[in-house]
């Protein structure tokens, strides 16, 4: 039995009129996602649900479970490519489901509901729980004052608030997002929290809250600022998120190192560029 005959046919069993299916096998049961199709706004797809679900479900063997190939019924977007790339191994999309009369015994098990466009993640740090209210009042007098190189700091003292520890894979990364308007309206922010679930970047919290609620994506002329270069998972779903928008902007302070941040689907649209600060300015960041 060929590997693509039996997803076909497993997307057959699985499949369900007007949702997007993703699936995964791993000794002898299946982990599946269904995401609507009319849900299309919203920075998740079946994979993304598909990812995070299993990192909230099955954290001690999302690992092994991951390192088999994923199969998704829609074509694969930037957003889900740059998940699978960071947090998995590979997967194929535009699967048809046939049926094979193939005789399927592996357990069958649904991640999340059918008719969430988000996964209800529950590794969220309390950092990502306060009110975007709370963090303007916490910037209090050194509040952003409009430039790139303000909101970099803003973001730099928000990332203070994560835990950090001697065993730095047990803790979240210290790093921040924040989404503001042209007009220097703080919409939203996001911080790490991906010491259990891997999807959750900063900017990944900030997009799917932002998400759950207003109902609709990010501004697509909205100024994102992170305190680190955001990866091939979250550039995509930061492009996603805006709609697709060549108006966008992306600001950062820290590159980050190895292949994942590099040549992302931001850089490629030349939406997103570095802004270092200077000695006193990171002085200041860390002083308040």
């Amino acid at each position: 039995m060929s590997a693509e005959k039996r997803a076909e046919h497993l997307a057959f069993l699985l499949a369900k009129p007007g949702f997007e299916l993703a699936f995964v096998e791993h000794k002898e049961r299946v982990f599946f996602a269904l995401y609507p199709k009319n849900a299309a706004a919203a920075p998740s797809s079946a994979v993304v649900k598909l990812l995070q679900g299993l990192f909230d479900q099955h954290v001690d063997h999302s690992f092994f479970i991951l390192r088999n190939r994923i199969f998704a019924t829609a074509a694969l977007s930037e957003m889900c490519t740059g998940m699978v790339k960071v947090v998995a191994k590979r997967a194929t999309g535009n699967i048809l489901a046939r049926d094979h009369a193939l005789e399927i015994t592996s357990q069958l098990i649904q991640i999340g509901e059918a008719k969430d466009s988000l996964y209800p993640v529950s590794h969220l740090n309390l950092e990502n729980q306060v009110s975007v209210v709370d963090v303007e009042k916490y910037f209090g007098a050194h509040r952003a004052d409009g430039n790139h190189q303000s909101y970099l700091m803003a973001a730099t003292r928000l990332a203070k608030n994560i835990a950090r520890g001697d065993v730095l894979h047990d803790y979240d990364r210290d790093i921040a997002a924040l989404l503001v308007s042209r007009d220097g309206q703080l919409l939203g922010f996001g911080l790490n929290s991906n010491s259990k679930n891997k999807t959750l970047h900063a900017e990944v919290n900030l997009l799917q809250r932002y998400f759950k609620e207003h109902g609709h994506g990010i501004p697509e002329d909205a100024i994102l600022y992170s305190t680190h270069k955001p990866c091939k998972m979250c550039a995509g779903m930061i492009y996603q998120a805006s709609g697709r928008s060549q108006r966008l902007q992306v600001i950062y302070l820290h590159e980050e190192d190895g292949s994942l941040s590099r040549a992302t689907i931001l850089d490629q649209l030349k939406l997103s560029k570095q802004l270092p600060l200077t000695a006193l300015e990171i002085a200041m960041a860390d002083k308040n």
